[in-house]
């Protein structure tokens, strides 16, 4: 998936992207800021890319709107794909055993 997500930055298509806030806090990492500078990374860890965050917005997962994942630009776009894409991904990647919890209402780092 990594790799996808590259040639996406890459080509000026993505220029979103959306994290679980509980997260950072679970992670003690800080959370990002405008004006940080990110190298983003291939599937075999290798730099791509740069980016400058211009805008950071934490809100509820459930108030993510179309024009969020538009900026995410993955699948065909829409708010519903990526909702679908989302919910899976988050309730997958953190194991009943995490301090992490998914719910449509946790805070997401976009």
């Amino acid at each position: 998936m990594a790799d996808v997500l590259v040639t996406l930055v890459v080509a000026g298509h993505k220029q979103g992207t959306m994290s679980l806030y509980q997260a950072y806090e679970v992670e003690n990492d800080p959370l990002p800021k405008v004006g940080d500078v990110c190298v983003i990374l291939d599937g075999k860890n290798q730099p791509t890319s740069v980016v400058v965050n211009t805008a950071i917005e934490i809100l509820p997962f459930n108030d993510v709107t179309a024009h969020h994942a538009l900026l995410e630009s993955e699948g065909d776009k829409t708010l519903a794909y990526w909702r679908r894409v989302h919910i899976d991904f988050f309730t997958h990647a953190y194991t009943p055993e995490s301090e992490i919890k998914f719910t449509p209402e946790s805070l997401v780092v976009f």
